[in-house]
């Protein structure tokens, strides 16, 4: 019993060519609310697997989050990652290391790098743990709520 319980807790994350799949989430209106500007609209989502690296973070119950790498060079990967919400308290650190894992694995000597809105700090404290540090700010570049945010600049090398 004590090993079921520690595998219902193990995280993976693995390659998807699921766009429903990544719809599904990005849709979901917690995630769709925090990701986007004001007066966007669902049909804003593009999602293309083939292009674009998603991975489908799961546990033994399932589908819990993905994440979209964008290359923006030839080893720099623009990074998203979205976490059901019912998920983020229990899961979020363990997908995070997941997806260093599936980084170190299949995309050696990369780096990876996010932008976030100033205001996500759960999303920054989320990924200083992970080793990301700032190198940048666009500022006034995210309007929500009816304010210009800053977006922050974070990366990481692997």
């Amino acid at each position: 019993k004590l090993r079921f319980c520690m595998d219902s807790l193990k995280v993976i994350a693995t390659r998807t060519l699921n766009t429903g799949l990544c719809l599904d989430i990005l849709t979901n209106d917690d995630i769709f609310k925090s990701i986007s500007e004001d007066g966007a609209d669902y049909n804003s989502l593009k999602v293309d697997v083939i292009v674009d690296t998603w991975l489908a973070i799961s546990t033994v119950g399932g589908v819990i989050g993905c994440l979209q790498l964008k290359q923006k060079y030839n080893m720099c990967y623009e990074a998203h990652i979205h976490i059901l919400p019912e998920f983020r308290k229990e899961h979020s650190i363990l997908s995070g290391k997941a997806i260093i894992k599936w980084v170190y694995e299949n995309l050696p000597g990369c780096v990876l790098y996010v932008e976030t809105p100033s205001s996500c700090v759960n999303v920054l404290n989320f990924l200083a743990i992970f080793d990301f540090e700032i190198v940048g700010t666009l500022s006034g570049a995210f309007k929500k709520n009816n304010k210009q945010n800053d977006i922050v600049i974070l990366s990481r090398g692997f």
